[in-house]
């Protein structure tokens, strides 16, 4: 999670020794339903004065084949790939359990008690929605990018 990571990987690669590698992984899940409909509910009313500017988006991370052209252009021998995980959670709300940890931060982060408490059943009606339980269990595909370059 490092914000200005586009414009480093030239930094890092020189940086690196003969042999060296630069290796990161970044979320791909950007597109994935349980960030959708948390950054719509977060730019409704009436939460979009409090939320503006609080979530990222799909430009917060590059594809695959862009950070292979990136590390290629800085002369690594390069292996890009995306892997979908897909967690088999249970209980109530699973799917907003996951993300608590991880992309609603920001969003619990900038509302008050009775805000997040709001918020989150919101959110959780709409999760629910776009993840049905399966046999008593919620599938939920989590896609990530993973990059591997090499200094000659």
């Amino acid at each position: 999670w490092v914000p200005d990571h586009r414009e480093l990987i030239p930094v890092w690669v020189s940086q690196l020794n003969a042999g060296g590698t630069l290796a990161w992984q970044v979320p791909g899940n950007f597109d994935a339903s349980s960030h959708v409909l948390m950054r719509r509910l977060a730019d409704s009313d009436p939460w979009a004065p409090r939320l503006r500017g609080v979530l990222r988006g799909g430009d917060s991370t590059d594809s695959a084949q862009q950070y292979a052209s990136a590390l290629m252009a800085s002369g690594l021998e390069v292996d890009a790939w995306e892997t979908t995980y897909v967690h088999v959670l249970t209980g109530d709300d699973p799917v907003l359990e996951w993300v608590r940890g991880t992309g609603l931060r920001p969003v619990l982060d900038a509302l008050d008690e009775e805000q997040r408490g709001r918020f989150e059943r919101e959110y959780a009606a709409l999760l629910r929605e776009a993840y049905p339980p399966t046999s008593g269990r919620t599938l939920f595909p989590f896609r990530r990018i993973f990059v591997v370059g090499r200094k000659p």
